[in-house]
Order: C-alpha cells, then sequence, then structure tokens
C-alpha cells in the first residue's frame, strides 16, 4: 500500500499540474492578456505537456531497464506499464478539459454532464489508438494536444512491445 500511495504522490502532480496553470491563467491573466500573450501561455501550456511526456517516457525507459537486471515479474513490469498508461491518459484528459472549459469550441461533440469523464475515455481511446468517442478536436491547440497524445501513445507502445520482446529473449538465452 506504501508503494501505491508514493506511486500516486510521483505520477499523480502531472495530472493535477494543469488545473493549477490553468487557474493561474483564470484568475490572474485572462482579463489583462491580449492575443499574443493567450497565444503564448497556450504555448507554455504545451511545453508542460511536452515536459509531462517526456518524465513518463524516461519513466518507461527506467522500469524497462530495471526490469532486465531485476526480472522482477512480468506482473510486477505490466503493473507499471499499465499505470504509466493510466497517468498519461489522465494527465491528457486534464489538459483537454482545460481547453474545453477556456473555449468551448476546441472539442465538438463533448455533453455538458460529465465533460471530464468525456475527456478521460477519449484520451484512453486516443492513447490505445481505437477511438470510439464522438469528441473531436477543433481549434488548434486541441489538435495539437490530441496529435502529441498519438505520438506519445505510438512511441510508449511500440517502446513497449520492442523491449518487452527483447526482455524475454534475453532471459530465455540466460
Amino acid at each position: 500500500m506504501k508503494n501505491f500511495i508514493k506511486y500516486l504522490n510521483r505520477h499523480g502532480v502531472f495530472v493535477i499540474l494543469p488545473f493549477f496553470m490553468y487557474l493561474i491563467f483564470r484568475l490572474m491573466l485572462v482579463e489583462e492578456c491580449n492575443e499574443f500573450e493567450r497565444y503564448g501561455f497556450g504555448f507554455f501550456f504545451f511545453f508542460f505537456l511536452i515536459i509531462s511526456n517526456f518524465y513518463f517516457v524516461i519513466y518507461q525507459t527506467e522500469k524497462i531497464h530495471e526490469h532486465e537486471d531485476n526480472s522482477s515479474g512480468r506482473f510486477k513490469f505490466l503493473a507499471h506499464i499499465l499505470g504509466i498508461i493510466f497517468f498519461l491518459s489522465l494527465t491528457f484528459a486534464s489538459y483537454y478539459w482545460c481547453l474545453f472549459d477556456y473555449n468551448n469550441s476546441s472539442f465538438l461533440k463533448v455533453s455538458e454532464a460529465n465533460e471530464y469523464l468525456d475527456f478521460c475515455y477519449y484520451s484512453f481511446g486516443v492513447f490505445i489508438m481505437n477511438n470510439t468517442s464522438e469528441i473531436q478536436p477543433n481549434s488548434l491547440y486541441a489538435k495539437l494536444f490530441v496529435g502529441t497524445e498519438m505520438l506519445t501513445a505510438f512511441i510508449t507502445i511500440i517502446l513497449i512491445l520492442a523491449n518487452y520482446k527483447d526482455l524475454k529473449a534475453k532471459k530465455s538465452l540466460s
């Protein structure tokens, strides 16, 4: 249980970070900003998304190498990979919700009752490359963020599959 709480503390900050940045933007900057400053904040917002992605990809790579050296079992390795996918999807859902809250036309076909849950469902669908959600990105930022998630998903899944296959081959040779 302690490991689970430590895991949540370590990765949960990336899910909450977009909300804090958006709150700062809404409370302090939105009324005084011109269009250039708003776009600047959007790119700053995107920069934090890229940092989050790098963190999760590096963490995943460390877990692959740790598993290779430690051989702690497939279940533990797959649990780490599922945790990474879960937190990455929640992180993207947080960014999507912030974009949608700022500008409702950023995404089309979002239900008004459960916006965040819809974005979680959409994010998981994009991440596993089987999107059955009706939500569609409409603005430049929404398309940029969704494209980044698609690229991250592709890299992460290919990295997982390629390295996990190599790990199994190395262990059988030993």
